[in-house]
């Protein structure tokens, strides 16, 4: 009874100590992409020389913030115009008359000043989210200023871009998995720490909830009677129900029941034939697929028994067992 008791403890600590270092792990990570904008050549009436640098400029402020630049506006999220015009009120496009940003505001001469406007677009919509400008007559150090504020600022209005691609959009799922299998022997008080496994899994995800899981694995199966050690490999089949819980992008809830099929492949014991289980599965996106770590409990239905042998007599027992299993899957055959 003692050893049963330390076996539900340890599967219960196995599932905190699994939720706990997986959740704050991926509740980390950021659902949200970077922000593709584009930036088309400089326009208007500036020299050549300008309209290098200020296109040289809007690039470089654009990285800066961690966006990406990209070279075609059909794969952009936003488009940043830049525009060289004249002094004057009533322009084309923008119909604002500028102040004089870093000039002499007495000044009734403005011939040789010249605006640099700055315009953010939707690119999917062409609204445009903002304007900004600057007056100058050379370019200078506090143009360079000027221009790193109004795109710092400009930039700031975009909302983050939250990924909506579904994690789990496929018919099919393959597993492969790393077992660790604690056992407790009851009517032999026996319990065996170092059973070890490998395990496949395939997963029919029928439902955007709801799962099939038909698998196989093989692990030892290690009794000690009498001071001898009893060392078998045991096969089973499992088969279970799940159901689904797409926490985040990046975060997966996998809760399951289901019924085992258990035979011996060197024929040292009679495991029970059928056993039930319960578990949960953790998976968190890596590449293409999930890595995922999933403990289990699970009981025999029926006692397993030790095959009589020259060094042990033929007797009966019970096996309750938890599983630790870490891995990774991958979807296959997209829905749609």
């Amino acid at each position: 009874m003692a050893s049963l008791i330390k076996l539900k403890i340890f599967f219960l600590a196995v599932f905190f100590l699994s939720f706990g270092l997986f959740t704050p792990a991926v509740f980390a990570l950021q659902d949200a992409r970077e922000i593709r904008i584009y930036i088309p050549p400089i326009l208007g009436s500036g020299s050549s020389e300008d309209n290098a640098y200020f296109y040289k400029q809007l690039t470089a402020e654009v990285a800066s913030q961690y966006h990406a630049v990209v070279r075609l506006e059909s794969s952009s999220d936003y488009t940043l115009r830049g525009r060289i015009q004249p002094f004057a009120c009533n322009h084309d496009p923008f119909d604002i008359c500028p102040l004089h940003i870093g000039l002499d505001p007495e000044r009734n001469d403005h011939s040789d000043e010249l605006i640099f406007y700055v315009e953010l677009v939707k690119t999917s919509t062409q609204d445009v989210i903002g304007v900004q400008y600057i007056a100058y007559t050379r370019i200078s150090s506090r143009v360079e200023e000027l221009l790193s504020v109004i795109v710092y600022n400009m930039l700031s209005w975009i909302p983050d871009i939250i990924m909506v691609t579904d994690t789990r959009d496929n018919w099919l799922f393959f597993g492969i998995n790393a077992l660790w299998l604690p056992r407790l022997y009851g009517e032999v008080e026996s319990l065996y720490w170092l059973n070890f496994g490998a395990g496949l899994t395939i997963q029919f995800q029928f439902l955007d909830f709801m799962v099939l899981n038909v698998g196989v694995q093989i692990s030892q199966d290690w009794i000690r009677v009498s001071e001898v050690n009893h060392l078998d490999t045991i096969l089973d089949i499992p088969l279970a129900l799940g159901f689904v819980f797409k926490i985040s992008g990046h975060l997966l809830l996998e809760i399951y029941g289901g019924y085992s099929f258990n035979f011996s492949l060197l024929n040292v014991t009679e495991p029970s034939s059928r056993s039930w289980f319960a578990g949960l599965q953790l998976g968190v996106r890596a590449g293409p697929g999930f890595i995922t770590i999933e403990p289990r409990f699970t009981m025999d239905f029926f006692n397993s028994r030790l095959i009589q042998s020259e060094v042990a007599p033929m007797m009966d027992y019970s096996r309750n067992m938890i599983q630790l299993a870490i891995g990774y899957k991958i979807g296959v055959l997209k829905k749609r």
